[in-house]
Formats: structure tokens, sequence, C-alpha cells
């Protein structure tokens, strides 16, 4: 399948690389279909790129990389949605929010995307918990980063602008 898209030109998917969302993202319900994409692998994030809207794409990375103790009660509800059997078969990510001034993006840490890598199904899980923000800021997390994405913060929010 080709994907015209907005911001990363004509992309061809393979069908096994789609990731559906039965019941959407939070005011995307009705777009069900995303591939996630890697423009860049030296920098942390990627692009959840939806399929039946070429023009709507989001920022996500892995909360693990920038806040390891990140720790979240799933409701078996949402985990039913993706017949995820394991944890070890979920792949976790926050949306990010990347304002003109990238020092202030944050992430949306009450609404992580569970993403069954086996089925790749698909759900944003909603954490009715106060202990999670929907704009937790993250940029003084990633100067911290170290391991696979070592790169100081200027060097990764120019990176990250260059995708915008």
């Amino acid at each position: 399948m080709l994907l015209k898209g907005t911001r990363l030109g004509d992309i061809e998917i393979p069908d096994d690389k789609i990731i559906t969302f039965p019941y959407g993202l939070l005011g995307f319900e009705e777009m069900k279909r995303y591939i996630l994409l890697t423009p860049n692998p030296s920098i942390p994030f990627r692009w959840l790129q939806s399929i039946d809207n070429p023009a709507l794409a989001f920022v996500v990375i892995n909360p693990l990389i920038f806040h390891p103790e990140y720790n979240m009660q799933i409701p078996a509800r949402q985990l039913a949605a993706i017949d995820a059997k394991q944890a070890s078969d979920i792949a976790v990510l926050v949306i990010v929010t990347v304002p003109e001034n990238p020092e202030e993006m944050t992430a949306n840490m009450a609404g992580p995307l569970l993403i069954n890598t086996e089925n790749r199904m698909g759900v944003q899980a909603v954490l009715g918990d106060e202990e999670h923000s929907t704009e937790h800021f993250i940029a003084h997390e990633l100067r911290d980063l170290q391991g696979p994405h070592p790169h100081p913060i200027k060097d990764t929010l120019e990176q990250l602008a260059a995708l915008y």
C-alpha cells in the first residue's frame, strides 16, 4: 500500500506493519490504522502516522527512555481490547507535543499507547490517577539521556524540529 504522506512524503507500507487501534485515539476515534515510522534512528522520537488520514501524525516516544521509573496500572479491559496475553508483548509509547519552543515539549503520560507487538493491535489507555500528567515536561529528562540515545538536548531538539 502506498501512503501519500504530507510530512514524510510517499511511503510504501507493508500490510504486516499496520497497527490497528479499534477505538482510535482520543479525539481521533475515526482514525483506526497507523504505521510507526522512524525517519531518524539516531534520535528517540518516532512518528505514529495515520493511514486513514495522511495529514495526521503524532510524535511519539517510549517513556522509559526519558523516565525509567514510569509505572502504570492498566485496566484489564484495555489489555483485553488488544488481546494482550503477557506484558512482554506490549510496546508502550506516549504522544509528545512539541510547541514553538521545544524546551517546553510535553508527553502525555496519562494516556499511553499500548501496542500488542504480536497482533499489531493498539489502544490508548486512560490512566485515571493523579500521578500521571497529560503535560509531563520532558526536556530536562532528555538532557540526561544516556545509553542508546546519548545526544545532547540541543541536537535532539534540532533533529526533532527538522522532522516537523
